[in-house]
């Protein structure tokens, strides 16, 4: 091993607590750079993945919903609609239309073949999904046909056709019940003993049952923004669409806590350049003062002959091996710590790695060149 490499062994461990605080300092600033970056990421994507729901309550026709949904401004639309004034099978019972079976089936369900929640949320089809507890109880199984109707309407239809005095007439009614209200396929049964007789239907299902309402009223109707800012460009344009309708529908739309996480993102942004500027700072001036306080261990080595170009070197040096082992040291606390995805942060650690070494190197060199330049007798009389 050449002088050299013996002096800086030497420098590093002659007084370690000196060499100790520059890689503690190193450390600290890198962990509060790390945090700081994991918390930038967290609340970056927490800011760009809120879920701002606008939400129509009081009856909301189907057509201004159709409106709404095609506006561009909201995504993952949701209807439901509510039926309790009909029969299934001669028992009374409900309809839900709904958007998305999912959120209102409490189990899994088993689908006909050919079937998934895809295609029945989607389908236009009469198709109908129902409990296992109620299919048990009626004796359906998957791919029979399901009849619904109105509340007392086999008997009204009978009247109307006059028809209700002899078994011959009787079956002349249903013929023609079976006509006006086709029943529907059950394509789904949910995995639940429970007896219900509920039925749910896909809204987009809905033309089939004319007979329930010239115009699909929605009784909830509710989307989620596309973009948090246009949020009230969306209550805007809502307020103009509902104009137009004549039912009272109110819409709520609450921003609050989609504000608190976007406030919290921009101070992060706005502190995350100025702690890098401080803790660059301080990583190059700190080593710097280091530096400054062993300027008589310089004079001793400019005054056996050593130049000035290599006392700068191996100070510089010095300081930049504390600095890295600090970096490496704060980096880990922070992946064992905080837990991010290394994937996402590897390439922000690195750029701080090298702009901290730069720093480090920039401060302890001017300090170390500026002291090596001095006069040799100068620097001997000079007090630490």
């Amino acid at each position: 091993m050449s002088w050299k490499g013996r002096y800086l062994c030497r420098l590093l461990t002659r007084v370690p607590v000196r060499s100790l605080l520059s890689l503690v300092l190193a450390a600290l600033l890198a962990f509060a750079f790390g945090a700081l970056t994991v918390l930038r990421g967290i609340y970056g994507e927490a800011y760009r993945n809120v879920d701002v729901r606008g939400v129509f309550y009081g009856g909301l026709p189907y057509t201004a919903a159709q409106k709404l949904e095609k506006s561009g401004l909201v995504r993952d639309p949701g209807y439901e609609y509510i039926n309790r004034d009909c029969e299934i099978e001669y028992h009374g019972g409900t309809l839900y239309f709904v958007s998305h079976i999912r959120y209102l089936a409490q189990a899994e369900v088993d689908w006909l073949e050919g079937w998934d929640e895809a295609a029945f949320d989607s389908s236009d089809e009469q198709v109908c999904v129902m409990s296992a507890g109620s299919a048990l109880m009626m004796g359906f199984s998957l791919g029979d046909p399901v009849r619904v109707e109105e509340t007392g309407y086999t008997s009204a239809l009978a009247r109307e056709l006059d028809k209700w005095q002899t078994d011959e007439d009787w079956n002349e009614t249903l013929v023609v019940r079976d006509q006006r209200r086709p029943r529907m396929q059950l394509v789904g049964l949910i995995q639940s003993d429970e007896y219900d007789n509920t039925l749910y239907i896909p809204v987009t299902a809905w033309k089939h049952f004319y007979w329930i309402s010239n115009q699909l009223t929605l009784d909830l109707a509710e989307y989620s923004l596309t973009d948090y800012h246009r949020a009230e460009e969306f209550r805007e344009y809502a307020k103009e669409v509902l104009s137009h309708v004549q039912n009272i529908v109110k819409l709520e739309l609450d921003t609050s806590y989609a504000d608190r996480i976007y406030n919290i993102h921009r101070l992060i942004e706005t502190l995350y350049p100025l702690t890098i500027g401080a803790a660059l700072l301080l990583g190059g001036i700190l080593p710097g003062l280091t530096v400054l306080h062993v300027s008589r261990e310089i004079s001793i080595l400019r005054a056996l002959g050593v130049k000035t170009g290599a006392c700068t070197g191996l100070y510089v040096m010095a300081q930049i091996l504390c600095a890295f082992v600090g970096l490496a040291l704060g980096f880990l606390l922070v992946l064992l710590i905080q837990r991010p995805d290394p994937g996402t942060i590897v390439r922000l650690f690195g750029l701080y790695i090298a702009a901290h070494l730069a720093a480090c190197a920039a401060g302890s060199g001017i300090f170390a060149w500026l002291c090596a330049r001095k006069h040799v007798l100068a620097q001997l009389q000079s007090k630490e």
